[in-house]
């Protein structure tokens, strides 16, 4: 596998049309941020909502398609070669696979923006560090895909859990209330989860928290103490911690970062011209 570059768009009202028919040396793993759009691959057209992903392997003649006039943003990373088809050979055998992992928002949204960030900066290894990332967030994808065939009373419990998480994630949530939720042990609940999302309870709700800060640091210009307050952390210095463990960079860096410069980055802003 190599990489081939990974980049951000984002589009504001209206200012996306789609585009023709082409073809691409290179695989794509789409992540919609934001918003919605669709793509027609070898004739079979995918609309894409917020947080699904859309898979495009090399030579697929693919089409754009704008669906409603609302602003919409994505992440894509795109690679050349075979190497990842030893982990996911049906991948090799379609031109595109849509995916829908609803319950991964804030990890895919994490791990899209912290890739984007090392190719941008492109600090000693940020290649292998890339490319580790990509197979682990496709190893996650599939993971969650095969947990979605799986309608067992596990899975059902485990859903139960990650709603009630996403309702309440700025509660100071416990795995033991979690557990008495379900009516079923600590132990139990924790392995059931990690099986289907690859992360604890308790994980996956400080993914949610982290996830919701960094829509406020960008959105918003409230301090670091209203927004530690607002998520359920107890004070600012645990917020930072959490956010750094998490994100790898600390809220008022992200936020330097990541806010445009002018008012033209808020219609579009990539690396390169839109290649998809």
């Amino acid at each position: 596998m190599r990489m081939e570059n990974i980049a951000y768009f984002q589009y504001g009202h209206a200012r996306w049309v789609g585009h023709g028919p082409m073809t691409k040396p290179y695989h794509l793993f789409m992540f919609v941020d934001k918003g919605s759009l669709a793509y027609r691959v070898e004739g079979v057209r995918y609309v894409l909502e917020q947080g699904d992903i859309l898979y495009m392997r090399e030579g697929a003649e693919r089409i754009g398609e704008a669906v409603t006039e609302e602003a919409h943003s994505k992440f894509s990373v795109h690679w050349a070669g075979d190497g990842l088809f030893g982990h996911f050979p049906h991948l090799a055998d379609c031109g595109a696979m849509q995916f829908r992992p609803a319950s991964l928002f804030a990890y895919l949204k994490q791990t899209y923006s912290h890739m984007y960030q090392q190719w941008m900066r492109k600090d000693s290894y940020y290649e292998p560090l890339c490319e580790g990332m990509l197979l682990e967030l496709m190893a996650r994808v599939h993971q969650d895909h095969s947990a979605q065939q799986y309608t067992g009373k596990q899975a059902r419990v485990v859903r139960q859990v990650r709603d009630y998480i996403l309702q309440y994630y700025r509660e100071p949530l416990s795995i033991d209330e979690l557990a008495h939720l379900t009516g079923r042990g600590p132990s139990y609940l924790i392995t059931s989860f990690k099986k289907h999302y690859g992360i604890t309870p308790l994980e996956y709700m400080h993914r949610t928290r982290i996830s919701k800060a960094e829509e406020l640091l960008l959105e918003t210009d409230f301090n670091m103490e209203t927004i530690a307050a607002e998520l359920g952390y107890c004070d600012a210095s645990y917020f930072n911690r959490m956010f750094k463990k998490m994100a790898g960079i600390t809220p008022s860096g992200f936020r330097k970062r990541n806010i445009p410069q002018s008012e033209s980055e808020l219609s579009h802003r990539s690396l390169t011209a839109d290649p998809m």
